[in-house]
């Protein structure tokens, strides 16, 4: 006859299938069934952008900017944020991994495997989940804007008393495609419709009001130039608001990096230009200063000659 003592020590079996319990009444296998690591449901609708690869997701669209990307790659890249969206964990420090089993013309199939541990008694363990993707496709809102010619603004940039030069109507335009670049994934109507390169400079008309001010903003600093606004109504929202779009002008100086300049009458050469200010050595003192508008010698400023006629 066992002992009380013996009794005690005896472990209860696990209530489902008769082995050892560990954690509440349960045994390992038993307990990791009754309570997984992950959940996912398959299969999965996958809607994509046919222009731009963005990825549909609850309240709008999840933009991938595709850059260098193989067809490979951005399908990779589509369907990790749809599964991001569609996995549910329940426990803390998992570990998943996606391999591709099956792919056909727009499906595609996958085991998900999760690795980690339901209770802190229980040794980790791995679980797989067999998921389809299904993909579809459509036009973003993005896409869908820029296709009508949307745009909310014009930058105009224009040179004081010259031409744009090629040159810096390319180094402009790199820096408009990085700003709008960096703006993409958190602005929607973060693009360009239109590039016009005219005989007096060259317009972009943009989709983002927000974006072509914070353009002007910088080239405004960058080349110290002259800024206006002209707002025109172009229509009323379906609550009755009205609609402006807004035409923003950036006159560059006529002077520009190493041309020459009079300050306060006396010979300068432009040393660099940004930030606000221009940088500038005296040729008579043989001396580097800086000036920006504020300064009461800015309205002295005359152009002399660009670097090009240096003798």
């Amino acid at each position: 006859m066992l002992s009380k003592e013996m009794l005690i020590e005896l472990a209860a079996p696990c209530y489902l299938c008769g082995k050892e319990a560990v954690v509440d009444g349960l045994c390992n296998k038993c307990y990791d069934e009754q309570h997984p690591l992950i959940e996912v449901s398959t299969p999965i609708p996958l809607i994509a952008c046919k222009k731009c690869g963005s990825v549909k997701v609850p309240g709008g669209w999840n933009k991938i900017y595709i850059g260098n990307m193989t067809a490979e790659e951005l399908t990779e890249a589509q369907m990790d944020i749809i599964l991001e969206q569609e996995i549910k964990l329940f426990y803390k420090e998992l570990t998943l991994s996606i391999e591709e089993v099956n792919k056909l013309d727009r499906v595609t199939h996958l085991i998900v495997t999760a690795t980690g541990t339901s209770h802190e008694s229980i040794p980790p363990h791995d679980e797989e989940y067999p998921v389809e993707i299904r993909f579809r496709y459509g036009t973003c809102d993005t896409c869908g804007m820029m296709s009508g010619g949307y745009y909310e603004a014009i930058l105009q940039m224009r040179a004081d008393g010259r031409e744009i030069s090629d040159a810096k109507k390319r180094e402009l335009t790199e820096r408009v495609t990085e700003m709008t670049v960096a703006r993409y994934k958190s602005d929607d109507k973060a693009f360009i419709s239109l590039v016009d390169d005219n005989k007096f400079g060259i317009d972009y008309y943009i989709g983002s009001e927000n974006l072509a001010k914070d353009l002007a903003d910088d080239f405004e600093g960058r080349y110290i130039a002259e800024r206006k606004e002209n707002f025109k109504l172009v229509g009323e929202d379906k609550t009755g608001k009205k609609k402006y779009r807004v035409t923003i002008l950036v006159r560059l100086p006529r002077f520009s990096s190493g041309d020459f300049v009079l300050i306060n009458e006396q010979p300068c050469q432009v040393l660099a230009m940004g930030g606000g200010n221009l940088t500038c050595y005296n040729l008579i003192r043989r001396e580097r200063f800086t000036i920006n508008p504020r300064n009461p010698k800015w309205r002295t400023i005359d152009f002399l000659a660009p670097l090009t006629e240096r003798r």
